[in-house]
């Protein structure tokens, strides 16, 4: 299990730095998907299916991100680790556009964010490897913290320590993957100061 110090945390934002707000299973059901992860099956569709279906997508995340609201302690965090000189970021599958709404709603100030506009998304371990790349921090330097195991996925292939965001006591499969567990954001405060996990 991986314990070290961050250079950069990065956060994923739906369900992590905000409360889960997407009701994905209708938004399936309006493009027209029985099952499975959307952007994916994004790809196999024609182009004007795709089209109207990012229409969709983007309108859903567009009321998201007007009736945002922050999980506990996410300003304490983001400062917590500011005044450590360690770097934040966003890794998200969402836009640019709603992330950018969402940060501007709950003044929130992060270092670097990366979106499904940027290249490839998590569960790839690019979008780590991309903002490490950006700041020029080894990967093993950095550290992924989310609600979903795509982001536990998407960290440990790119070497970072992996934290895992419980906050529904959920996924077993992420919590099995992850290097640290926690039900709260302020507990990854302990960690960063102790090692504390699980």
């Amino acid at each position: 299990m991986k314990t070290t110090t961050p250079r950069i945390v990065i956060f994923d934002m739906d369900g992590t730095l905000t409360l889960p707000a997407i009701d994905f299973d209708r938004l399936r059901a309006e493009i027209g998907i029985e099952s499975g992860t959307i952007l994916e099956a994004l790809e196999t569709m024609a182009d004007d299916e795709r089209a109207r279906a990012h229409e969709i997508i983007e309108d859903h995340e567009r009321i998201a991100a007007r009736d945002s609201e922050l999980q506990d302690g996410v300003h304490e965090v983001l400062e917590f680790l500011r005044a450590g000189g360690i770097r934040t970021a966003i890794a998200t599958r969402n836009s640019r556009r709603s992330v950018r709404a969402v940060l501007d709603k709950h003044h929130i100030h992060v270092d670097h964010i990366h979106t499904r506009e940027d290249g490839p998304v998590k569960p790839s371990p690019q979008p780590v490897l991309d903002i490490c790349k950006y700041f020029q921090i080894a990967p093993e330097s950095s550290w992924m913290v989310g609600d979903y195991v795509y982001d536990i996925q998407s960290g440990n292939a790119a070497g970072a320590t992996t934290v895992f965001f419980a906050a529904d006591g959920s996924s077993p499969e992420a919590v099995e993957q992850a290097d640290h567990v926690i039900r709260t954001l302020r507990e990854l405060l302990a960690i960063v100061n102790n090692g504390e996990s699980r």
